[in-house]
């Protein structure tokens, strides 16, 4: 989750201004209650659009939101992604979200790809889990998202 505090907002007149209509903070937080990802835009994405050079997403439904409303191939994704339970938090490529074919209990997980063909659940809760053989892709990043690799 992505969180704030009103102190943190800028007060720096032009800056607010230069950012209309998004609000202006200088300082943004999360939490690892769901997972976190960073999107960068390519340069020439924001040229002559009032879009931002990237965003910091809370969670996978939010990110594929997101990257449904920009030019395919135009950004990249990276995760914010702990190395272990209380180990540094690293920066890894994204390429694509997959999800279950069936829920299993009701639940429907989601997985991410990353740019070394790892499967990663997008669930802090479900880290200790092995990803199924039957993924299918939700949402590719950039050129083309590598099938995961068996389990």
């Amino acid at each position: 989750m992505l969180v704030t505090d009103t102190s943190w907002a800028e007060s720096h007149p032009v800056r607010k201004a230069i950012a209309q209509p998004y609000q202006v903070w200088r300082c943004v937080g999360w939490t690892d209650e769901v997972l976190n990802f960073l999107v960068v835009s390519a340069h020439n994405v924001s040229d002559g659009i009032d879009l931002p050079d990237g965003w910091l997403i809370g969670g996978p439904d939010a990110l594929m939101e997101l990257a449904a409303q920009i030019e395919p191939a135009s950004f990249s994704v990276y995760v914010l992604d702990l190395v272990a339970e209380n180990g540094p938090a690293r920066l890894r490529q994204v390429t694509g979200i997959w999800r279950e074919k069936e829920p299993v209990e009701t639940v429907l997980r989601l997985w991410y790809s990353t740019d070394s063909g790892e499967m990663r659940p997008c669930s802090r809760a479900d880290r200790h889990i092995q990803p199924p053989d039957d993924l299918v892709c939700a949402f590719v990043f950039g050129e083309v998202a590598a099938a995961p690799a068996s389990h």
